[in-house]
């Protein structure tokens, strides 16, 4: 009589995920979203665009880093 038991379950075991993969595989799919019915691109006017300065803006290069050094900063020098 011990037989029947692990059957049901070993029948459960099995039932139970092919079940839910059957349902989810059958599960409808979202419907695709719309496109909105009118699109407005500004409601209010464009701010001024900024006052442009004649000289250019130098950006300054990086600092040279020396040779060996791996830019960590653990303070170990791994290359």
């Amino acid at each position: 009589m011990a037989r029947s038991p692990r059957i049901a379950l070993l029948v459960a075991a099995v039932a139970l995920p092919l079940g839910a993969a059957a349902v989810t595989w059958a599960w409808p799919e979202p419907p695709a979203p719309r496109p909105p019915i009118e699109v407005k691109l500004r409601d209010h006017p464009a701010p001024p665009p900024p006052p442009s300065s004649s000289t250019p803006v130098v950006v300054p290069p990086p600092p040279v880093v020396p040779p060996g050094d791996d830019q960590d900063d653990d303070g170990a020098d791994d290359d």
